[in-house]
């Protein structure tokens, strides 16, 4: 979660290449855990990587919204 957490605050700095790299770990660990924490986590993913349309970042919103919607409902975190 904490490398979710990472990408996102690296995404909000403007460093998307480097946020993208950053996650592609955290995506797989996070599909092994059904957590809310983490639907959250991947939430806050993918609202601060919604300025950015490159293809690597493409990529992380497709695997973060396909966890997302595979995970419990969020709570505030």
């Amino acid at each position: 979660m904490d490398r979710v957490g990472l990408a996102a605050a690296l995404f909000d700095e403007g460093e998307a290449e480097r946020g993208a790299a950053a996650v592609q770990q955290a995506l797989d660990d996070a599909a092994r855990v059904d957590s809310t924490l983490v639907a959250s986590r991947l939430n806050t993913l993918l609202d601060a990587a919604r300025p950015y349309e490159t293809a690597a970042v493409d990529e992380v919103r497709t695997r973060a919204k396909d966890l997302a919607a595979a995970r419990p409902t969020t709570i505030a975190a």
